[in-house]
C-alpha cells in the first residue's frame, strides 16, 4: 500500500482483537497518518470483518485486501482508477496470483454464485453503495461469501469490467475455503439457495466436478435441463474448469464432448454472448498462458543463476583453502539470521561463508517461521546438508520476518557476544575475524563491518536517512555511527538483556520493518556507541551477494520511498523518554568527529 504510485485512497484496518502486536502495528500507521482508520476489536469472522470495512469506508469504491495480501505491482491503485475515472463503471476485476496459481476471471456474468469463476475477492474494485446494498454474508459456516455477493451483484446489473492481468498476490497463508468440509457445507447452502431446481445430491456432483472434474455425465445431464438459467451457468462453470485447472484428470475424450456442451448451451441462449464468452475466454486463456511462461522463465533462469553462482563459490572456496588459514582463531560469537522462502534456495551460500573464516563462530543459528515452512523437509537439500557443519535450523510458530534474528534467541547474548549477520551477503574470509579483533579492543561496544554516519539536524534532530554518507569510518566508537546488518554486527556480552530489545510492542509501534534502526536506538538508549571495522570504507567495502538479494528486499520502502525516516521519528519520541540528552550525545560525538 506505501508504495502504490497513487495516493488518493483512504486505507482502513480492521482486526479481530488478536493479542499478537497488530495493535502496536496500527499504532505506529496510524501515527503517521498512513492508516486513515482502524478498528481493534472481536469479530464473528472474515465476513463479518469485511462488512465493519465497508461501514468505515467513505470512498467511491472499496477493495478487501487480507493481513498477508499485497499489490501485484506499484501501479495497481493508478490503473485501476484509470480505469474507473470516465465513470460508467461499478467496478473493475482482476485477477489474482498465489505462488504459480493465477486466477483468471473471464466472464461477466452472475454465474460466480455457481463458482468462483477464477475470482480473487483481492483483486475486485466495486462500487461502495452497491456492496451496501449485497453486504457479506456473515454465517459461521459460509467461505464463499464474496463470490456469492459479486454474482448477486452481477444479477442485479452491475457493471463489472474484468481486467485481464495480475492486480493481486495472494499471502501464504490458507484462507478459511482451504477447510474442505465447511467449504463444501458452505457452497451446497449457496447452491440450493440460488437455484431452487437443485437437488442436494446435484449440489454434492457440482463440488465434485469443480474440485476433481468427477461426474462428467451427471453434469451433462444438469446442462441439459430445462432450468435455463442453471444450464447456463453450469456452462460457464464447466468452461471454467477446464480453463483454471489446466490438468486431464478425466478421459480426453469425456472432457472434449462436455465441453461441446457447454458451448452449445451457450449458443442457444444467445448466440451473440455465446461468441464474445469464447472470445474473451481465448484472450484470457492466452493471457495467463504468457504470463506463466514468465514466470517459469524467471525460475529457470534463476535456477541457472543458482547452478552458475555455486560452481563459482566452489572455485572460490578451493582458492581460500589453498591461500587462507581457516577456522584458525578461537573466539565465542554466536551468529544469528533468518531467511524466508523467495531466498531459500541461495541462503546457503551465504551461510557457507560464515563457515569458510578466518575466524568461525562457535555457533550458527538460521531461524525460520512455521507459517512461511512446515518443517526442515520443505527445506532444499543444500541447507539443510549445513547442519553436517553445526548450523542450527529453529522454527518460530509465525515469523516476526527481519526481528527473528534476534527475538527467540537473545538469551544466548547472556555470557558471549551476539552477530547478527543478513541471508544475501557472502561475506569475505577475514568478515568475523575483523569484527572479533575490534570486540577484543573494545569489549563493550557494537562493532560493525558497515556502518552509515548519522547526520544530525538542527530540527528534526536528524537528517533524512538518505542524507547519511554509507560505508563510513571514525577513528573511535561514537554514536553516529549507525550499523547495517549486511557486513555483520557484533552486540556485546549483555546488551539484549535489555527488555526493550526484544518488546515486540514496542519493535511494532516505532519500527516494524527496521532492525537495524531498531537496534540502534537500543544501543544509543543504554548508551552504547558503535565501532566501523577497517571493512566499513568506501574502498574496502567488498561483499557479493547472492543471486536472491533482491527477493523480498525491503530496501524500496525503507529507503526510496522514506519509511526509514518515518522509523526513525518514531523511534527518536522514544528515546526521548529513555535518554532526554541524546541529542547533545550526537552533537557532541559529531564535535569529535
Amino acid at each position: 500500500m506505501f508504495e502504490q504510485d497513487f495516493d488518493d485512497f483512504e486505507y482502513i484496518i480492521v482486526d479481530g482483537g488478536a493479542k499478537d502486536g497488530t495493535e502496536n502495528l496500527i499504532e505506529f500507521w496510524q501515527a503517521q497518518g498512513l492508516a486513515t482508520r482502524a478498528i481493534s476489536e472481536k469479530d464473528t469472522g472474515v465476513y463479518n470483518a469485511m462488512n465493519k470495512g465497508l461501514d468505515m469506508a467513505q470512498g467511491q469504491f472499496v477493495l478487501f485486501l487480507n493481513a498477508s495480501d499485497v499489490f501485484a505491482n506499484n501501479n495497481v491503485l493508478a490503473t485501476v482508477h484509470a480505469a474507473l475515472a470516465e465513470g460508467s463503471l461499478d467496478g473493475i476485476l482482476g485477477w489474482g496470483q498465489l505462488n504459480d496459481m493465477i486466477w483468471a476471471s473471464w466472464v461477466e456474468s452472475d454465474a460466480f454464485k455457481m463458482s468462483s469463476l477464477g475470482f480473487c475477492h483481492q483483486a475486485l474494485f466495486a462500487r461502495r453503495a452497491l456492496l451496501l446494498e449485497e453486504r457479506f454474508d456473515e454465517r459461521p459456516f459460509k467461505t464463499d461469501s464474496d463470490t456469492l455477493q459479486l454474482g448477486r451483484l452481477f444479477a442485479n446489473g452491475a457493471r463489472i469490467a474484468i481486467l485481464p492481468e495480475v492486480l493481486a498476490v495472494r499471502g501464504g497463508e490458507p484462507g478459511i475455503s482451504a477447510d474442505l468440509d465447511r467449504t463444501q457445507i458452505s457452497i451446497r447452502d449457496t447452491l440450493l439457495q440460488e437455484y431452487q431446481t437443485l437437488e442436494p445430491v446435484d449440489t454434492d456432483r457440482i463440488i465434485g466436478f469443480r474440485r476433481k472434474c468427477d461426474n462428467l455425465g451427471d453434469i451433462a445431464t444438469l446442462m441439459q435441463g430445462k432450468d435455463r438459467r442453471l444450464s447456463l451457468h453450469l456452462a460457464y462453470m464447466v468452461l471454467d474448469t477446464m480453463f483454471q485447472r489446466q490438468v486431464k484428470v478425466a478421459p480426453e475424450d469425456e472432457m472434449d464432448l462436455l465441453v461441446t456442451q457447454a458451448l452449445e448451451v451457450l449458443a442457444k441462449n444467445d448466440a451473440t454472448t455465446a461468441e464474445q464468452s469464447v472470445s474473451q475466454l481465448g484472450i484470457a486463456q492466452s493471457r495467463r498462458s504468457a504470463l506463466l511462461q514468465d514466470r517459469k522463465t524467471d525460475r529457470d533462469d534463476l535456477d541457472r543463476a543458482v547452478s552458475k553462482f555455486e560452481g563459482e563459490e566452489n572455485n572460490r572456496i578451493a582458492k581460500l583453502r589453498a591461500a587462507v588459514a581457516v577456522g584458525s582463531r578461537p573466539n565465542n560469537m554466536v551468529v544469528s539470521l533468518t531467511s524466508f522462502p523467495a531466498r531459500f534456495n541461495s541462503v546457503h551460500f551465504a551461510i557457507r561463508s560464515l563457515y569458510e573464516q578466518t575466524c568461525p563462530p562457535q555457533e550458527i543459528h538460521l531461524w525460520l517461521g512455521r507459517d512461511e515452512i512446515p518443517n526442515k523437509n520443505w527445506l532444499p537439500r543444500r541447507l539443510r546438508e549445513l547442519e553436517d557443519l553445526g548450523l542450527q535450523i529453529h522454527f518460530a510458530d509465525r515469523t516476526f520476518h527481519q526481528y527473528d534474528k534476534f527475538l527467540h534467541n537473545a538469551d544466548l547474548n547472556a555470557e558471549r557476544p551476539f552477530v547478527i549477520v543478513d541471508d544475501d551477503v557472502i561475506y569475505p574470509p577475514h568478515a568475523m575475524e575483523t569484527i572479533w579483533d575490534a570486540h577484543q579492543k573494545n569489549p563493550d561496544v557494537v562493532i560493525a563491518n558497515r556502518c552509515h554516519l548519522m547526520q544530525t539536524d538542527p530540527v528534526h534532530g536528524l537528517a533524512p536517512y538518505s542524507d547519511w554518507p554509507r560505508e563510513e569510518q571514525l577513528p573511535e566508537p561514537s554514536h553516529l555511527l549507525m550499523p547495517t546488518g549486511a557486513g555483520g554486527v557484533l552486540y556485546p556480552t549483555g546488551f539484549m538483556a535489555n527488555s526493550a530489545v526484544t518488546d515486540k510492542d514496542l519493535i511494532l509501534t516505532h519500527a516494524p520493518y527496521a532492525d537495524d534502526i531498531w537496534l540502534k536506538f537500543c544501543a544509543m538508549a543504554q548508551g552504547i556507541p558503535a565501532f566501523a571495522t577497517r571493512l566499513s570504507h568506501k574502498s574496502d567495502w567488498y561483499h557479493r551477494y547472492t543471486p536472491t538479494m533482491q527477493a523480498g528486499t525491503l530496501m524500496n520502502s525503507n529507503v526510496t520511498r522514506g519509511l526509514n525516516d518515518v522509523q526513525v521519528r518514531q523511534c527518536i519520541n522514544w528515546l526521548k523518554q529513555t535518554h532526554p540528552d541524546w541529542q547533545a550525545t550526537l552533537l557532541q560525538n559529531e564535535a569529535l568527529a
